[in-house]
């Protein structure tokens, strides 16, 4: 019989492993952070003003705090998603129509970033939003994202026909994830897909409100 459990816990098919985190905490500049390789990441979402940003920090079910965004500048040219990140990409898209909620909307920036952070986790084997090059704000914005709102889900599955639909069908039965998915905050997203040497596939998908 298969078994699916979200993240801390692991599920067994084959012996083949499968681990999914989403970000449902609010993380400010003053919080503290998980180390890097640490095993059990911590979920989180972060919500901050722009520079010149002067709303009133946006309302949710977790605690609230805001802050200002460091935005460093991009040049790096546009990176082409490959079938695979298409197809989870339009496979979230689909689950935001059927609650009503217009399609997130590509963004080149986003795929370098989730991309990257997935590269790194299957290169040097961890499972974490946070690795050597910081946690998910510093990915941000080395990567030159301008963003009021920034949330990350990261999924893990090895041995599976269908890893794409695999981690968004898992995605959507975890709440962290689901809202995620279903802020209707979020404008704009993409995910980055990578393979380890021993055959993991690694997830990451990005939102952002800018």
């Amino acid at each position: 019989m298969s078994q699916y459990k979200l993240f801390p816990r692991f599920a067994r098919r084959s012996a083949h492993l499968f681990f999914v985190c989403a970000l449902s905490f609010i993380f400010t500049a003053a919080a503290a952070t998980t180390s890097f390789g640490q095993s059990r990441p911590v979920a989180r979402l972060i919500t901050a003003t722009s520079n010149t940003y002067e709303g009133q920090p946006m309302q949710a079910n977790h605690r609230v705090v805001t802050r200002q965004p460091v935005v460093a500048v991009s040049s790096a040219p546009p990176v082409a998603a490959n079938s695979l990140e298409r197809r989870a990409f339009d496979a979230v898209n689909a689950e935001r129509a059927r609650y009503g909620l217009p399609p997130l909307a590509w963004d080149s920036d986003l795929l370098r970033m989730a991309r990257l952070h997935s590269e790194k986790m299957a290169r040097l084997n961890f499972f974490d939003h946070e690795g050597p090059d910081g946690d998910l704000p510093e990915r941000a914005r080395t990567s030159g994202v301008r963003w009021r709102s920034l949330a990350e889900n990261i999924a893990l599955n090895q041995g599976y026909s269908d890893p794409v639909a695999l981690a968004v069908e898992q995605w959507m039965h975890s709440a962290g994830h689901r809202d995620n998915i279903l802020r209707r905050i979020f404008t704009h997203s993409a995910i980055g897909i990578a393979r380890s040497s021993d055959g993991k596939i690694y997830l990451t998908q990005v939102f952002i409100m800018r």
